[in-house]
């Protein structure tokens, strides 16, 4: 299976030799391996961190040591899995953390897109990757640091250093080692690093008593910074301060935004060149919305079987990554069929060409909204096709060990906007959709995507 983008000729997928095992692609930085075998998939998606790394990559590409130094440094990273965890329970629960967010889109919607509108009764115009990222970000605030998602500058903040991740981080990795650091100091990535470990750092010094009182009142955490703060409070091991947690967290902004946002993109643009898919999931919508008493609840979102399909299809089509869950070997690896992969190389998967291989996918190039939907209906697992499932033939969250724990986060955000942005407004594109950009082995949306967005009234 060769690593291709989407929208590629059909026959470029065509199976070859190396389609049930492994091939290998030069690079100038040493060998990329791809394993195609389901088999071998899991084996090295679940091995031992000790001798394949998934943090590596990342810390690789965006230089993380530099732009966001908390991403692995002292706290461990399952902690953020089990942060994520707590914070999905509890949006199941009866208290008022799902509600706060159903009050954040509110307010996303009514900074972000009302306070902008040219009329109520025409089209307005807005850039796609802005408005996707600004809604985007202002759920990730709230998760992270409450009601510091109502302050505007911080919004612009954590948009401008995500933003700045993307092009500093490899800016800097151009430059050999004993150059990064003198470069990374004078650049604007780390500059707007330092100011949002500064942002968390006062956010945590200003709380302290406050999460002290919550938690002897016997009353949930408030956000993610008020977790951690708790969780060391009672870790004295681990020998954490405030900058600690301040740099973790305004690490993983990046991180929980980001791809969030991608995934945004591609479904306004998809829903915009495709209204039959609006008219759907508006009227599924509008039923669940009937069906709590005209309230925003978070077992309705869940219940949005059109609408998840929907994103699920949209992420699939538009794959970002066509190669990917990467793993640097840390030490010599043997798979257990005799395959060696020495030191240095990076694991990948063929995550591509799968979603667009008819062995899996049935008329793959085809974009079909209700896909997934249909098939859930003819299945007797229905839970295999929702968008945050994950196997051996759909990575898009990755799988195994490290499969993305903030993947049932992303999907709650993604159908809280939609939902509501249908719900509000139809959509369509100023002009024709041009072609996704792809530059090495991803699938991005182009930038300077105007979307149209006219008020209805309710």
């Amino acid at each position: 299976m060769p690593v291709v983008g989407v929208h590629a000729d059909p026959s470029c997928f065509k199976k070859d030799m190396n389609s049930d095992f492994a091939f290998q692609v030069a690079t100038p930085t040493g060998w990329n391996v791809c394993i195609c075998n389901d088999a071998m998939i899991r084996e090295y998606l679940n091995a031992s961190d000790e001798y394949l790394s998934s943090t590596a990559p990342i810390q690789g590409f965006f230089q993380s040591r530099f732009t966001a130094p908390g991403l692995f440094h002292k706290i461990p990273s399952s902690m953020m899995s089990k942060a994520l965890t707590w914070s999905r329970t509890r949006t199941r629960s009866g208290d008022e953390y799902f509600p706060s967010f159903i009050e954040e889109i509110q307010h996303s919607f009514e900074q972000e897109i009302h306070n902008h509108l040219q009329s109520d009764d025409d089209w307005n115009q807005f850039d796609c990757y802005t408005i996707a990222s600004r809604l985007v970000m202002g759920l990730v605030a709230k998760l992270l640091a409450g009601d510091e998602c109502r302050n505007p500058e911080s919004i612009d903040l954590f948009c401008d250093y995500t933003a700045e991740m993307l092009v500093g981080g490899p800016y800097i990795r151009r430059f050999p080692d004993f150059l990064k650091p003198i470069i990374a100091r004078s650049s604007k990535v780390v500059n707007l690093s330092n100011r949002m470990q500064k942002l968390f750092l006062n956010l945590i010094n200003t709380r302290k008593m406050e999460s002290e009182e919550r938690e002897k009142a016997g009353k949930q955490p408030s956000d993610l910074t008020d977790w951690f703060w708790r969780w060391t409070q009672q870790q004295k091991d681990y020998n954490l301060n405030e900058l600690d947690i301040a740099q973790l967290l305004a690490a993983n902004t990046f991180g929980a935004s980001f791809n969030t946002t991608v995934v945004l993109v591609q479904c306004l643009c998809e829903l915009a060149t495709r209204p039959k898919y609006i008219s759907l999931i508006r009227q599924e919508v509008i039923g669940v919305l009937r069906a709590n008493n005209d309230t925003w609840t978070k077992e309705g979102i869940d219940s949005m079987k059109v609408l998840d399909s929907f994103i699920k299809e949209s992420h699939r089509y538009n794959c970002f990554d066509h190669a990917g869950t990467p793993r640097v070997v840390k030490q010599d690896f043997r798979f257990k069929n005799g395959l060696h992969i020495p030191k240095g190389t990076v694991l990948m998967t063929p995550n591509a060409p799968m979603l667009f291989d008819e062995e899996y996918v049935k008329d793959p190039f085809e974009f079909d909204g209700l896909r997934f939907y249909e098939l859930a209906n003819n299945s007797k697992t229905p839970e295999m096709f929702k968008y945050t499932s994950t196997n051996p033939h759909y990575l898009q969250f990755g799988d195994g060990k490290h499969v993305c724990p903030g993947r049932f986060f992303a999907a709650d955000e993604l159908r809280l906007i939609l939902a509501y942005l249908v719900f509000h407004f139809e959509i369509k594109l100023q002009r024709a959709l041009p072609e996704n950009l792809k530059i090495k082995r991803h699938n991005v949306p182009h930038l300077g995507i105007n979307v149209l967005f006219k008020k209805i009234e309710r």
